[in-house]
């Protein structure tokens, strides 16, 4: 719009005389130069132009701005609107859902109580099962060493009985072996002492007493006493005691 102004106001300056600045006089007539700017307007004319022009771009940014602001100003209105049934949502839960979700989680906090009183006894009764497997399993564990302990000292006992009864069999044949040697030589003096006192019997009738020193063995046993002799030579002595008797 003001760029076809301007291009009216220079048309109307060429063409116009009095507006002209180059070129023939209006007059033929000389007239004496006049101090007017002729061109006052056109460069007010311009000014105002520019102003406008500026405030015009002003006002398309500040259109722009407004429909910046007014889309603000919905998107605003959107998020306080929803805020808005957020909190009367939030308002209704408050009112109606939490009194009774209050109550389910006291009873559910009740029953979980209850709950957690019987988990705990049932854990102290599972302790104490515990305990007395461990007391049984420590007690087998007793027994079994306490019998593998049995059947050692068992072996242990008869490998010593064997060799005791090993050791007797040794001593008992050595002293058997020393009272037989003992008995053979008791047998020997008796032997001779008999033959001794045979003889003496032979010659003389009779038997001289024998003194036994004090505190020895006065008699002995009949069944220890063992003569070795020759029966000939007994019945002999016998075929001479009836001869002479008969003399």
């Amino acid at each position: 719009m003001f760029t076809s102004i301007d291009k009216l106001l220079i048309n109307v300056k060429g063409n116009v005389p009095i507006f002209a600045t180059g070129g023939k006089e209006l007059f033929t007539n000389k007239t004496p130069k006049s101090d007017i700017d002729l061109c006052a307007g056109s460069r007010i004319l311009q000014h105002f132009q520019n102003h406008w022009r500026a405030l015009h771009d002003l006002n398309e940014q500040n259109a722009k701005s407004a429909q910046d602001v007014a889309e603000n100003i919905e998107e605003i209105v959107e998020n306080v609107t929803k805020s808005k049934s957020n909190i009367e949502l939030i308002s209704h839960i408050i009112k109606t859902v939490i009194p009774t979700g209050v109550t389910q989680c006291l009873e559910q906090l009740e029953t979980l109580y209850t709950t957690c009183e019987a988990v705990e006894e049932k854990l102290v009764n599972l302790e104490i099962l515990l305990d007395d497997l461990e007391f049984e399993q420590m007690v087998k564990r007793h027994k079994d060493l306490l019998a593998d302990y049995k059947v050692k000292k068992q072996e242990s006992l008869n490998d010593l009985k064997r060799t005791l009864e090993d050791e007797y069999q040794k001593k008992a044949l050595v002293v058997e072996a020393s009272k037989k040697v003992h008995l053979e030589e008791r047998q020997k003096v008796f032997q001779e002492a008999f033959k001794h006192d045979l003889n003496v019997f032979k010659t003389l009738g009779t038997i001289p007493k024998v003194a036994l020193p004090s505190g020895s063995q006065t008699s002995a046993i009949l069944e220890e006493i063992q003569l070795d002799f020759d029966e000939t030579e007994l019945e002999s002595f016998f075929n001479d005691d009836a001869d002479q008797s008969n003399l």
